[in-house]
């Protein structure tokens, strides 16, 4: 399929007529219509098509009404109905009111033409561009960041439920590929033994064990014809049967010649196949929350006078943290062009590195440090770091009883220093400064300074109502996304096409908020009304 470039059309004369007529002017088809549907160019989406073969839908059209869908939580069929039927539609997107749309399929092609293409965040980056071209986002002005989690489209498993699941999705596809070595080296049984989804709670006690007797050597048994026997190069490469060599290593163990189930203590949360319906979903947890899939790291602006708009939308591995992301999220906006002067973030986006990293692109990192647990911390009365003077320029570390630590020992972006154990021996306050045997170690951070002056300025009133006034918006725009635009549970199955779902329900969210905002709505703000309560005044509370 190849695409013959055309210039914008312009809006046909009876869409805009009765389009004007009807279409509040908030209306945010009205104001893609109005001004930004003939700033999209279809050259800049060429690169995702071939030069030659059948004409296809122009792609601006395509990114609008998957956009759209997401704007209105519709699937593929009810999003090309609305399209073949609804004015507001055909005026966003310039079409003559008798246009009949297209077949539901093109919008998957679509996605798989961008995610090929390494085109996922095209459309999302020309809405901000365009958006800034309106004079809604302030240069170098203030941003905040924050993560939600994004679920699974699957059902989560349990262990035998995982494992069996796994042996049946690849026998299926192995049949599949190449029945006539399937049917020559499958056994008869497996047919009825893995002919259907396993429902762990369909079976009973006895029947889970005679199938927890036999999955481990069943799907060691199939490995081996796969890699040793005569399997042909196309099951080998099947990604059924990879999962299935990757989840009997996790799973399994070879003891006494049987296998038997792995001790899951050492459970490797990064690489751990939680289901082979989704082999890219992760475990993770925060707190008491646990889920299995991504999490959506999102960032928008934050000024008076100005919409919150999104500048940066994205999915990771749920099990990534926020500080490893926020390197990421900084290079990607100063990419847009929307680097902020001030970054507002809670406390898992701080780190000595992300203090230094944000400094050295002049961006104000702010948010609540976290302090560094220690053993003596934890002790009634315990000497903490903060009691050790530490002069990081010239190397040195005094402890309160004026014992001098030199010569730091170097460890990764930080420093050791080592008191003698003699002299921590003899010390009157041994007992709540040394918890080990030895002399007391301190460490010190390569960006001791950096964190110093984070932990002094986080403690002022003056930061504490800032930080109150401008970082607590982004869990309400975190709430609107999940009602919004749907996104707590993943639509798809696969990261690549998760993080497709992220960033077009950005631009679902920014297309909303620029409409209100060009017809003259402000965002309202709500606080929390203060109660007191005179109870010497007022006497007891009666019912």
């Amino acid at each position: 399929m190849c695409l013959k470039v055309q210039p914008p059309w312009p809006m046909p004369t009876e869409t805009e007529r009765i389009g004007q007529k009807l279409l509040a002017e908030n209306d945010v088809y009205r104001l893609i219509g109005d001004r930004l549907f003939a700033q999209m160019k279809e050259a800049d989406y060429a690169d995702l098509y071939s030069a030659e073969g059948k004409p296809g839908i122009s792609p601006i059209v395509l990114a609008f009404v998957t956009v759209f869908q997401y704007m209105e939580k519709l699937a593929d069929r009810q999003a090309i109905r609305a399209l073949r039927i609804r004015l507001d539609w055909k005026y966003a997107l310039h079409l003559p009111l008798e246009y009949e749309g297209f077949d539901y399929s093109v919008l998957s092609e679509f996605r798989d033409r961008l995610i090929k293409g390494r085109a996922e965040g095209r459309v999302f980056e020309q809405l901000v561009k365009q958006i800034q071209a309106l004079g809604l986002i302030k240069e170098r002005g203030k941003q905040r960041s924050d993560s939600m989690a994004m679920l699974t489209k699957v059902r989560r498993l349990g262990r035998l439920e995982t494992v069996v699941e796994t042996l049946r999705l690849a026998i299926v596809a192995i049949v599949e590929q190449d029945p006539a070595w399937g049917q020559a080296t499958l056994p008869p049984s497996w047919e009825e033994m893995y002919g259907e989804r396993f429902v762990r709670e369909r079976y009973s006690e006895k029947e889970w064990q005679a199938y927890e007797a036999v999955i481990g050597e069943n799907g060691r048994w199939l490995i081996e014809r796969i890699d040793k026997g005569s399997a042909p190069a196309e099951i080998q490469g099947l990604p059924e049967v990879q999962v299935l060599k990757t989840v009997w290593t996790q799973q399994f163990r070879t003891e006494a010649g049987k296998m038997v189930y792995t001790d899951l203590k050492q459970y490797d949360g990064h690489t751990h196949i939680e289901s082979p319906h989704d082999p890219e979903a992760r475990y993770s947890r925060k707190r008491h929350f646990e889920w299995v899939g991504d999490k959506v790291q999102v960032t928008e602006t934050e000024d008076a006078g100005y919409p919150h708009i999104i500048t940066d939308m994205v999915t990771t591995s749920s099990n990534r943290t926020d500080f490893e992301e926020l390197p990421a999220i900084q290079a990607r906006l100063a990419q847009r062009k929307c680097k902020p002067a001030e970054h507002y973030t809670d406390a898992g986006y701080l780190s000595g590195p992300d203090l230094d990293s944000s400094h050295k692109q002049q961006i104000d990192l702010i948010g609540p440090l976290p302090k560094v647990s220690t053993p003596q911390s934890r002790l009634v009365e315990g000497i903490t770091h903060e009691q050790f003077l530490i002069d990081a320029q010239n190397h040195t570390v005094t402890c309160p009883q004026g014992v001098v630590a030199r010569h730091p020992h170097p460890v990764k972006n930080s420093f050791s220093f080592r008191f003698p154990k003699a002299t921590c021996a003899l010390c009157p306050l041994r007992a709540r400064c040394c918890t080990g045997k030895g002399g007391r170690t301190v460490g010190v951070s390569a960006y001791y300074e950096l964190t110093e002056a984070a932990y002094a300025r986080q403690a002022t009133e003056a930061f504490k109502q800032d930080y109150r006034l401008h970082r607590s918006g982004i869990e309400g725009t975190l709430s609107a996304l999940v009602r919004g635009q749907g996104l707590r549970v993943a639509r798809y199955i696969g990261s690549k096409k998760r993080k497709l779902q992220a960033i077009f329900s950005g631009c679902a969210a920014n297309l909303q908020r620029t409409a209100r905002w060009l017809a003259g709505e402000r965002p309202q703000v709500r606080h929390k009304k203060s109660w007191s309560l005179n109870l010497t005044q007022s006497g007891p509370l009666t019912h």
